[in-house]
């Protein structure tokens, strides 16, 4: 009995082990803004018609947004599925304002009557997990450069999102990875909104 219970305890812990190895298989990871309840009270008061045209690619590593280094050896690669990465952020950004309450167009598409052109590159945005003994080390990082540009008389505001998370997963699964960018994504999107203003559909930088 004893000697069956140890091959079973070693059966496990062999099964463990190799779960515990990378693959080098990629997996993709949804990026989206994360909805909240007070989306509504956040709508602005005097809405302008606002143009998002495509962002830029600016990372010095273009090749997917991260990986994970497993406990006994191995990669494993996070990715977006189905476009690049400065493509989906400029479409959660899209999602994001819309969300609250913005007169968003993508700009080509019925560019008349247009107030704000907003555009935007991509400086960071990753995520990287660790496996380590009892637990997965889970760390984001994220920076927007966005450019918004009023018609009316040209001038031009430009602001810097910056945003960073981690945590510490004791059963890691990659929507946990999924859920930590997603988060610090929206927080830096949810500054963006809060720092500025729109007055007379002129997007303006509050001031402090």
């Amino acid at each position: 009995m004893k000697r069956h219970r140890t091959l079973l305890i070693c059966w496990l812990s062999l099964i463990g082990l190799v779960g515990c190895a990378g693959t080098g298989e990629v997996i993709p990871l949804q990026i989206h803004p994360i909805a909240t309840g007070s989306e509504g009270a956040a709508k602005q008061k005097a809405p302008a018609q606002v143009a998002i045209g495509s962002f830029e690619d600016g990372r010095s590593h273009k090749t997917g947004i991260g990986f994970r280094t497993h406990l006994w050896g191995g990669v494993s690669y996070f990715d977006v599925p189905g476009g690049t990465p400065a493509e989906v952020v400029t479409q959660a950004l899209t999602d994001y304002l819309t969300a609250k309450g913005w007169q968003v167009t993508k700009r080509g598409t019925g560019d008349n009557g247009v107030d704000v052109v907003l555009t935007g590159k991509i400086l960071d945005f990753s995520v990287h997990a660790k496996s380590r003994v009892g637990f997965t080390e889970v760390m984001t990082k994220t920076k927007v450069a966005l450019q918004a540009q009023n018609v009316a008389d040209g001038s031009t505001v430009r602001i810097t999102l910056n945003g960073n998370g981690g945590d510490e997963i004791f059963w890691f699964d990659p929507e946990d990875a999924q859920a930590l960018l997603n988060g610090v994504l929206t927080d830096s999107f949810g500054r963006f909104v809060q720092d500025t203003a729109i007055e007379n559909k002129h997007l303006r930088l509050k001031t402090p």
